[in-house]
């Protein structure tokens, strides 16, 4: 769209500044994110027509970006504009922009002739927009909300999408498949659809985000208790969410509020006749998925955080796979929140990926590889060093590409005795560093070995104290070499910010406590939930067997369900015949017979439970806590063994 163009739908709500010529392709509301974009040359969240494909790094990129610059309480984004204006970016709109960026969006709306689906709700908004996805994607180009961005930002920026798919004619309706107009359809010949989510927080903005969505098909999921504190009553809540649809041709709301039964009811009210209606709903409602709550991560990063001076700086743990819940997109929010100062991996492919990622905060590896040092350096990733040999390597690698200062961690082996230098060690450690300008010590830590457990404590301070000498006397011959020299200490783990608060020095590290577990007895918010629904279920006479072994025998008629998960999965193979239970139909149910790599059966006896009903492995109702307890684990175990194979389903509240 043209900059002019975009001048006339914004009006005089604020000042649109560039050439009107000047083609824009790509939104953008937030600077670093572009700043993510160009020094990893990988896909950055600006968003691109179609809100969801790559955005390459180069300069083109940069010039057909039209910056908004938000002002907040606590930011202007009006500031950047010259860093920006040196990256390339060529346009900007001061004032009140985030009403800029909704009448632009309404505009985009406006000359959208495809059919509109408005998802509105409390809980199951992404699952709901997801599916309908993943169930009409052959016969539609859809453009849908990115993750969950359904704020009075997110809705527009995922509303700009729309752009890309300008057409002329009547909307998609009754056939599903067909287009009744060649006009509606893409260049391709398929019908277009866009899904949208829309969320509010308090009365009155509903109306803003109605005009950008103005969707032809509205979807209600469950309302339930959020943000109540900011509504008279739940009937206050609900009128307000109904305003989406005050232009709706049809409004559904199951009943039940289940997603499957409202996805099946917008099939048919896009004209998809019932068996093809059940043999999709069947096939997508198969998967297995773990729902991964960013608010709720956020929110849990804010706990730890108020429990820690103002100038303390936060370290996040992202490695493996961020424990199973997915190292770029929590990365991204963890970044995107503003409350963190460096993230820690624990090898250089995964710091890689997420500069590739566009992620731009510090990250520590913490078992840096001698074969990939130079990985480590050409992605300014930031090595532990532990040893004589590890110091030697980096110094080594640095002075072969010719660089300075690169940022180094030093380990101390405080009690722990797995990695790092002991007291005596420090002498040797002063002097070669001394003797070279290609590294800098930017932190020194140590790793506390029981800082949840309180028959540990004395040790733990034992710990502390060994390391604060360490960590002094590092400090002190190093600043005697160089003034002013800054060296972040760190030692405390998420329980050892709970419980031993006092020595948080200048950096903790957060890692378990992000999923919400807490040592001191906070009530902390569950992020990962672990689902899957109903295959089958079977009447199983008394006398027979089930599962592989025949290890199950039933006294009586039970009424058996198959799930779609396994010990593949991450379901473990020990909750085999009773030894473990999920959660249906607001019923604990337990397995039984023994967990196979790809299924597991369960007693749904008494339940009226159906193929296609959810099931909860892990969650609010079935916790983290007790599947470590019936193992005899530790949590960090159950959330990384959930395999890569499990789709992850990422959403804001």
């Amino acid at each position: 769209m043209k900059l002019s163009e975009i001048r006339k739908a914004i009006g005089a709500i604020a000042d649109v500044t560039g050439e009107d010529d000047l083609e824009i392709r790509y939104l953008l509301t937030d600077s670093r994110e572009l700043e993510g974009l160009r020094v990893t040359g990988f896909q950055s969240k600006v968003e691109s027509r179609n809100g969801t494909e790559p955005v390459e790094s180069c300069p083109s990129k940069a010039e057909h970006t039209l910056f908004f610059a938000i002002k907040t309480d606590k930011d202007d984004g009006a500031k950047y504009i010259p860093e920006l204006r040196e990256k390339g970016v060529r346009a900007f709109v001061t004032g009140d922009s985030i009403a800029a960026l909704q009448a632009l969006a309404a505009y985009v709306r406006a000359q959208f002739k495809g059919t509109v689906i408005g998802i509105t709700g409390s809980n199951g908004k992404t699952v709901v927009k997801e599916w309908l996805y993943q169930l009409l994607k052959d016969d539609y180009d859809i453009i849908r909300s990115p993750k969950s961005y359904n704020s009075q930002i997110g809705v527009p920026l995922s509303v700009w999408g729309l752009e890309g798919l300008r057409v002329t004619g009547d909307g998609l309706r009754a056939t599903g498949q067909k287009c009744r107009s060649d006009e509606c359809r893409s260049a391709e010949g398929r019908g277009l659809l866009a899904i949208f989510e829309a969320g509010i927080s308090q009365p009155g903005e509903m109306e803003k985000l109605e005009p950008m969505i103005r969707p032809t098909i509205g979807v209600i999921t469950y309302i339930g208790h959020e943000h109540d504190e900011n509504f008279a009553s739940l009937e206050q809540k609900r009128e307000e969410k109904m305003k989406l649809f005050v232009h709706s041709e049809q409004v559904i709301e199951d009943p039940t509020h289940q997603n499957v039964r409202t996805c099946a009811a917008v099939m048919r009210a896009l004209g998809y006749d019932e068996e093809v209606i059940a043999e999709r709903i069947l096939k997508q409602t198969h998967e297995t998925v773990l729902k991964v709550n960013l608010s709720a991560l956020v929110d849990n990063v804010r706990y730890f955080r108020s429990l820690l001076k103002p100038e303390t700086k936060l370290t996040c743990m992202v490695k493996a796979f961020a424990y199973g819940a997915g190292s770029v997109e929590v990365s991204r929010a963890l970044q995107k929140s503003g409350l963190v100062d460096y993230l820690a991996v624990a090898v250089a492919d995964e710091g890689v990926e997420l500069r590739k990622a566009g992620i731009t905060l510090p990250i520590i590896i913490m078992d840096p590889e001698v074969a990939a040092m130079d990985l480590i350096l050409e992605n300014n990733l930031e090595p532990n060093v532990y040893s004589h040999q590890s110091l030697k390597t980096v110094i080594a690698a640095a002075e072969a590409k010719g660089l300075e200062n690169v940022p180094i961690h030093i380990k101390i082996d405080s009690g722990m005795h797995r990695l790092g230098f002991y007291k005596e060690d420090i002498p040797w450690l002063i002097g070669k560093l001394q003797q070279t300008k290609a590294v800098r010590v930017a932190s020194v830590f140590s790793h506390l070995a029981g800082s949840d457990e309180a028959q540990f404590d004395d040790f733990t301070l034992q710990q502390i104290r060994y390391f604060d000498d360490c960590a002094e006397e590092l400090k002190k011959g190093l600043s005697d070499q160089v003034p002013g020299t800054t060296v972040i200490k760190h030692i405390c783990n998420s329980a050892g910010i709970e419980r031993f608060t006092d020595y948080q020095f200048d950096m903790c590290r957060l890692g378990i406590g992000l999923y919400g577990f807490s040592f001191a007895g906070a009530h902390l918010r569950n992020v990962c939930s672990l689902e899957t629904t109903i295959l089958s279920v079977k009447t199983v006479k008394a006398g027979e067997t089930i599962g592989y072994g025949r290890h199950t025998k039933l006294d009586e008629d039970r009424v058996i369900a198959v799930i779609p998960i396994g010990y593949a999965d991450g379901f473990d193979r020990r909750f085999s015949n009773y030894g473990g239970e999920v959660y249906i139909r607001g019923k604990r149910c337990p397995v039984v017979g023994n967990v196979c790599m790809d299924q597991a059966m369960i007693d749904v006896t008494g339940t009226d439970a159906r193929p296609g009903d959810p099931v909860e492995i892990f969650g609010e109702h079935v916790t983290l806590q007790e599947l470590a307890d019936k193992l005899g684990t530790i949590t960090y175990e159950i959330l990384t063994s959930v395999s890569r194979r499990v789709q992850r389903l990422y959403f804001y509240e």
